[in-house]
């Protein structure tokens, strides 16, 4: 198991990992995506918003000036307001999004290339402090080095795997049972023939 997600309201673990990574990645990439081409929008929108104000501020100082039984109907509509506040927060909404999973995702991609979970990264932590207080130096038994874990956490065996399997949808099951743990054969077939001289 990886973590809970509240935000799934799911738990992320052995056979949906590599999903909430996906899930994680491509939302990040959309989000940056809407924050860069909305950028022009979003600064028209916050102009025209300024606008709107100080021009209202200027014809409701011009009406004090004059004698009036009612205050005057707003310069803009409603739905011109709404337009361009909306697009403001669509904006902020997004960018806010792009840096908050953008750093989650970040977070999560530094735990795979290190081999562990969000959880055994706690585990692996008090270990580590353990260990250092008796001399001696811990090594992640479930890392294979930063490239193999990659491999097996996306379930790349053969070369042709990184176009069916990671760039393109893909239902493969993840290598092993979650519960035990072997050696992966594509970590083991790269390693055979370094082993062999």
């Amino acid at each position: 198991m990886d973590h809970h997600c509240p935000w799934l309201n799911n738990c992320v673990g052995h056979y949906n990992h590599r999903y909430f990574f996906s899930f994680c990645l491509f939302m990040t990439m959309g989000c940056i995506y809407c924050s860069i081409s909305g950028w022009d929008m979003f600064r028209e929108a916050y102009a025209a918003i300024e606008r709107m104000k100080q021009l209202e501020k200027e014809r409701l100082q011009a009406a004090a000036n004059q004698t009036y039984y009612q205050t005057p109907p707003p310069a803009f509509s409603f739905r011109q307001r709404a337009f361009h506040k909306s697009i403001v927060y669509l904006w902020v909404l997004c960018s806010s999004v792009a840096l908050a999973l953008g750093a989650l995702t970040l977070w999560h991609a530094a735990l795979i290339t290190r081999g562990e979970t969000s959880i055994e990264r706690h585990i692996n932590k008090k270990e580590r402090q353990r260990l250092q207080k008796k001399g001696k130096a811990f090594r992640n038994p479930y890392s294979f080095g930063a490239w193999d874990n990659w491999r097996v956490f996306l379930g790349v065996d053969v070369p042709r795997h990184w176009l069916t399997r990671v760039l393109l949808p893909s239902t493969h099951l993840p290598y092993s049972t979650g519960l035990s743990w072997d050696t992966p054969p594509c970590v083991t077939q790269r390693h055979t023939p370094l082993l062999a001289i």
